[in-house]
């Protein structure tokens, strides 16, 4: 009887120890495979081009995918000198804690524009015509004084008639044709845009019936947010109460600091 009860007791103790031993085994291996209490503070990368992106978090232990590319950048980003092929947003947030092994999407800057439809600017004036090109992400080219009555009569996309519907990459630059009204020369003071964007220089010049005719830039394209924000660094030509343009006439515009 003394010798079934040691047995049974030795058993016993046996079959615990090999059901505890399991379970931290169990609990240790868990704790490893989902690396329990180990997390990092996730970095930056926002502004890094995706291949120093992608290499600093993967040296983190992070894995990482590209999920979606913009071309037009956030608002809290528009004074930042983000370029094409750089990281516009990411997931997880810079700053959060999390652990290594978790999956990182990245979205980036794609140097592709967006297509628009072209508006209709018949028959609208042309400060209807400029307020319109902007809300569909156009830009104002030449204006171009014809005879005829003053709203806007045609409009252009790289020197031809384009129709409305038809899909022109945003940023794309329409001329239009505007009436002079009696068909004769009208002069016009040259006003002056120094200092303004590139914008509100047109806006300016075609409040004049000008417009505008070569256009250089002296610092590179991610110097600016978008071409529409580089400020008017000389014109010609200059403003000169004794010299009048005549409306139609071109004014050529630098843009940034001469280097």
């Amino acid at each position: 009887m003394f010798l079934k009860q040691k047995k049974f007791w030795l058993n016993f103790l046996i079959s615990l120890g090999t059901v505890l031993l399991l379970g931290f085994l169990v609990f240790k291996g868990f704790g490893i495979y989902t690396r329990h209490g180990t997390s990092v503070e996730v970095p930056n990368v926002v502004g890094m081009t995706s291949q120093e992106a992608i290499q600093l978090l993967k040296k983190n232990g992070f894995r990482v995918e590209i999920v979606d590319s913009l071309y037009d950048l956030p608002e809290d980003l528009k004074d930042k000198q983000i370029d094409f092929g750089d990281v516009i947003m990411q997931n997880p947030k810079a700053g959060d804690k999390v652990k290594k092994g978790r999956r990182f999407y990245l979205m980036i800057r794609t140097s592709t524009p967006p297509m628009v439809e072209m508006p209709n600017l018949k028959d609208l004036s042309l400060r209807q015509a400029i307020s319109l090109l902007e809300a569909k992400g156009l830009k104002l080219g030449k204006t171009i004084l014809k005879p005829g009555l003053p709203p806007v009569m045609r409009q252009l996309y790289r020197g031809a008639v384009i129709k409305p519907g038809t899909k022109v990459q945003k940023g794309s630059s329409i001329d239009v044709w505007v009436g002079s009204g009696d068909g004769e020369a009208v002069p016009v003071d040259v006003p002056n845009v120094l200092g303004m964007t590139r914008l509100q220089a047109i806006k300016t010049l075609s409040n004049y019936g000008l417009n505008i005719g070569s256009e250089v830039y002296f610092e590179p394209a991610r110097n600016y947010a978008d071409s529409s924000s580089a400020i008017v660094s000389r014109q010609s030509p200059n403003p000169n109460p004794e010299q009048k343009a005549s409306q139609g006439d071109d004014v050529d515009l630098w843009f940034g600091n001469k280097k």
